[in-house]
């Protein structure tokens, strides 16, 4: 659409130049040679001129582009694109501006603005942009031109502003058929503290187990039970100090740049998914942490808090996850996870073969979208299939 847009513009140049010069022609040789040559003064004159103050005029065009920060997914939002003239006091007739959203944005009118600009007066052209897609998104000018005073030539502007980078928040949804995955984590984690606490107590049997307990009240970290004591005592008591080094299992985000609508829409899925279950996490009791790639580095959030969760959905938001050499964060295999649960959009051979380590680390888990191709994962502990409506579904190996 644009190449032919573009043709049609040069076509209507073209027709307009051959017109005037043949008028030119029939007056100097058929009709009044002194008034083709006045004509021709013109022709050749005129439109120098116009350029020559164009191309003047067009070094002192400035733009800017005004957007929020962040915004959550779903919201529209105002944006503004300021255009000034500085340090010419000619006007500029035509001023012709594209805004150019990035793939997680939509522009509700895409098309083209023209406005007249004149010297020491800003002029403010709004937008109606809607977040569609998480993800660390960016708006800009996409394309900036100006035409002459005759409106033949059009010539662009290429001191264009950088883009402004917005933050689209995830949400985070009520998952549906969770509760299995997140017992067997629990358990995964309790099993984890139940051999440490007897490696220390054996440790420190010529004096004490350094434990102190007291009787459950609601409301306690689950984490902290001691239950060879409850079953004893028939009653439930928790650890009140922290001999324990803390378990955490690590949640993995295997996304990645996508400018495809459907794409988008399924790391969407997979990244809201992923929060549903750290929110569960830590409602449980269950400290976790989440990991993302991030301009090519891998960064870690520890989560504890249901605030802790939705500060990360924030943090998020302006992720590219643009990953270095691996798919997987290696780091995480020297901490105490326990678990791993990989939340990928891609479940290929080349994610099998960076998560094959972390099988003789702990228990690892992939979720994957509803309907894709997963039989790359064979090997995993545990395979989950996640559905757009955000409900969770076993996959029998």
């Amino acid at each position: 659409m644009k190449k032919l847009s573009a043709m049609l513009e040069h076509v209507k140049l073209v027709f307009a130049l051959l017109a005037m010069l043949g008028m030119a022609y029939l007056f100097t040789f058929y009709l009044d040679g002194d008034i083709g040559v006045v004509i021709w003064a013109f022709l050749l004159l005129t439109p120098l001129i116009s350029v020559g103050l164009t191309l003047r005029a067009r070094k002192h065009i400035r733009a800017g582009v005004e957007a929020p920060a962040y915004l959550a997914r779903g919201r529209r939002f105002s944006a503004d694109t300021v255009l000034t003239l500085e340090g010419s006091r000619l006007p500029v007739p035509f001023v012709r501006m594209t805004l150019g959203p990035s793939p997680e944005l939509h522009d509700t009118d895409p098309r083209p603005v023209q406005t007249a600009m004149t010297a020491g007066e800003a002029v403010r052209i709004g937008h109606t942009v809607e977040a569609v897609h998480a993800g660390c998104a960016s708006l800009g000018i996409e394309g900036l031109a100006v035409h002459d005073y005759l409106g033949l030539f059009r010539f662009a502007v290429t001191a264009l502003p950088e883009r402004v980078r917005i933050g689209v928040i995830p949400a985070i949804p009520s998952l549906t058929g969770a509760g299995v995955m997140l017992h067997t984590v629990s358990d995964i984690i309790l099993t984890q503290d139940e051999e440490e606490e007897e490696s220390s107590a054996s440790f420190t049997a010529q004096s004490s187990p350094g434990y102190i307990h007291r009787d459950y009240t609601p409301g306690d970290n689950l984490r902290r039970i001691n239950w060879k004591m409850s079953a004893k005592r028939k009653k439930l008591m928790v650890r009140m100090d922290e001999a324990v080094a803390t378990v955490r299992p690590a949640l993995v985000l295997d996304l990645s740049p996508e400018t495809q609508e459907e794409a988008l829409t399924r790391r969407d899925t997979m990244l809201e998914g992923a929060l549903g279950m750290l929110l569960l996490l830590v409602q449980q009791g269950l400290p976790c942490s989440v990991r993302y790639a991030s301009e090519g580095t891998w960064h870690t959030i520890i989560l504890e808090t249901e605030d802790a969760v939705r500060s990360a959905a924030v943090e998020l938001a302006m992720a590219d996850f643009v990953c270095g050499d691996s798919r997987f964060d290696r780091s995480a295999l020297s901490e105490r996870a326990g678990a791993y649960l990989v939340y990928t959009a891609r479940p290929d051979a080349e994610l099998a073969a960076a998560i094959a380590p972390a099988r003789n680390a702990g228990y690892v888990m992939c979720v994957y979208p509803e309907g894709t191709d997963a039989s790359a994962l064979a090997d995993a502990d545990a395979l989950w299939q996640l559905a757009a409506d955000y409900s969770m579904t076993a996959v029998q190996k």
